[in-house]
């Protein structure tokens, strides 16, 4: 099994992306490639809410994540572990409100949501954490990156017109029903006048989401 193991990690190699921010560890020279293009397009929808990539990122394609995951940021380190295509299609939940989504589409948003998490990381948090924040940034940017006709499905499925408030969006919510936080989240960021002022405010950090006072 060892000899097995080191085999395989023998076989990743590192690519360097055109776009200098980005680099991708993979077993699959082409799925690498594809992450590239992949990075780049999300970096340009997270700047157009002035949600900047400022720090180079290492992509890690991965045939196993851990329970739960499809896609997970390494806060302070640049890193950020995908699925390969086959293991997201295999570990993808046939009852999430993103099911709806073609492979590759998923694969993108779920890359967006994992680099929304790292441009954030760069700047500071006035209290010990600011999770919820980050994943509302992160949820929204994602569900942002859908194509028009996928974005329709999506919305499809909320009421739109149910106000949410602020403390909706909460730790518990978020740990127990990721899925409903999302939907919540963007209901949420839809009722402000202007998303992209709203998601640039809390990433400056002129709107708190979070409690400083659990």
């Amino acid at each position: 099994m060892l000899t097995l193991l080191l085999s395989r990690a023998a076989l990743s190699e590192t690519l360097q992306c055109s776009d200098y921010r980005f680099r991708v560890s993979s077993q699959d020279e082409a799925l690498a490639k594809y992450t590239c293009a992949v990075a780049s397009r999300a970096a340009t929808r997270l700047a157009d809410c002035n949600v900047i990539v400022t720090r180079p990122v290492l992509f890690e394609l991965k045939d196993e994540m851990p329970d739960g995951c499809i896609g997970l940021y390494h806060c302070g380190e640049d890193r950020i572990e995908l699925p390969t295509l086959e293991t997201l299609q295999r570990i993808r939940k046939p009852d999430s409100s993103l099911s709806h989504l073609p492979l590759r589409v998923f694969f993108e948003s779920a890359l967006t949501h994992e680099l929304a998490h790292q441009a954030f990381d760069t700047l500071p948090c006035p209290f010990d954490g600011c999770l919820i924040a980050s994943e509302y940034l992160a949820y929204n940017m994602q569900i942002m990156s859908l194509p028009s006709e996928h974005l329709a499905a999506f919305e499809a499925k909320l009421e739109m017109d149910i106000k949410v408030p602020r403390d909706a969006l909460n730790p518990i919510l978020l740990f127990m029903a990721p899925d409903t936080f999302m939907l919540r989240a963007w209901t949420h960021l839809n009722q402000r006048p202007d998303a992209c002022a709203f998601i640039d405010d809390v990433m400056q950090g002129r709107i708190r989401m979070d409690n400083p006072h659990p």
